[in-house]
């Protein structure tokens, strides 16, 4: 029997124990036949123990596990396993996470097969601590920057040779998924929940205070104009809107309470330094947009990202400090 789906698996240090809870939310999957399915544990590094054959005795579907020579990264193992899978579909889930629900890829492979899509995304939950010792959850309905509750077409992955780069050790998501969701042909987002992004102390996002969002942040930037060198020459008449909408996104980023608070003043720098040189060689479409456009894409970013707050410098002056040229001489930009 052909495989359907794929379950990729990126898994550093998790024991069995910190597996099961995913392991089981597929296991209870219903309205899908099991033995079609295929999850493919991609471990990094082997320093760290494989999981015993036992354990994946437990559950009804076919398991496999691929392991990297040395510890490479998420993308590196979701690479390797998305290289050694046989699925129609992929779909890739990290090692504490779990499934929403038991219907999710029934769902999602039933949508797949009726649209011919190729990539199918959905709602997902963060799980947030608290102030009682218990969870509240923060649903993420459109997103396109996180790995979760998506389901791609592994030949369309294949044909358009869509993989994940091997220098982002993070950020990787950022640029596989950037570059998916602009070459699909037909992307379909399902009204469901289907995903839970569970929260743990000790992950690489959210240990020491959340460092992880400023610190990473020139990576993002550097995984989003990679991606653009790939989308570019296909799709150059898009770059102009990814341009603008990025420009605006890191200004707003950029002037949040929390980014100018002063504890976070070199990781600011850092950060506006690393944009500035990123940007350099797209900005002739900035340069040649439309003032209308630039005006309907700053009120959107503004009201997406930044609605409540207040800019401590206007777009204009943030540009002529990091030295980027604009046309743009907006009056209701500098006198705001």
């Amino acid at each position: 029997m052909n495989t359907l789906l794929s379950i990729v698996i990126p898994r550093y240090r998790e024991t069995e124990k910190e597996l099961f809870p995913l392991l089981s939310s597929i296991h209870g999957q219903v309205g899908i036949d099991h033995s079609v399915l295929e999850v493919i544990v991609a471990t990094d590094g082997k320093e760290n123990a494989p999981l015993e054959k036992e354990f994946f005795g437990l559950f009804d579907f076919p398991a496999t596990q691929v392991t990297l020579e040395t510890n490479s990264g998420p993308g590196a193992a979701r690479q390797a396993g998305l290289d050694s899978a046989s699925g129609k579909y992929v779909m890739f889930c990290d090692a504490d996470d779990t499934l929403h629900n038991v219907g999710v890829l029934q769902a999602m492979t039933k949508e797949a097969d009726a649209s011919a899509a190729d990539l199918v995304s959905s709602s997902w939950l963060e799980e947030i601590p608290d102030s009682h010792g218990g969870f509240v959850y923060l649903e993420h309905p459109k997103e396109n920057t996180w790995m979760h509750g998506k389901l791609f077409h592994r030949l369309f992955l294949l044909d358009n040779g869509i993989r994940f780069h091997d220098t982002l050790r993070v950020h990787e998501d950022s640029y596989f998924l950037s570059i998916a969701a602009d070459f699909a042909k037909e992307h379909r987002h399902m009204p469901i929940t289907s995903y839970v992004w569970k929260y743990h102390a000790d992950s690489i996002t959210r240990r020491n205070k959340g460092a992880y969002t400023y610190e990473s942040m020139p990576e993002f930037i550097r995984a989003c104009t990679l991606a653009w060198n790939v989308i570019e020459p296909r799709h150059p008449d898009r770059m102009q809107a990814k341009v603008i909408q990025f420009i605006l996104y890191q200004y707003f980023i950029c002037h949040l309470p929390n980014w100018q608070a002063k504890e976070h003043a070199h990781q600011l720098r850092t950060v506006e330094e690393a944009f500035a040189k990123a940007i350099a060689p797209f900005l002739h479409y900035w340069k040649s947009a439309p003032r209308q456009a630039v005006l309907e894409a700053y009120n959107t970013e503004r009201q997406r990202s930044f609605a409540g707050s207040m800019e401590q410098e206007t777009l204009f002056e943030w540009l002529c400090r990091l030295n980027i040229e604009s046309s743009h001489d907006i009056p209701a930009f500098q006198h705001e």
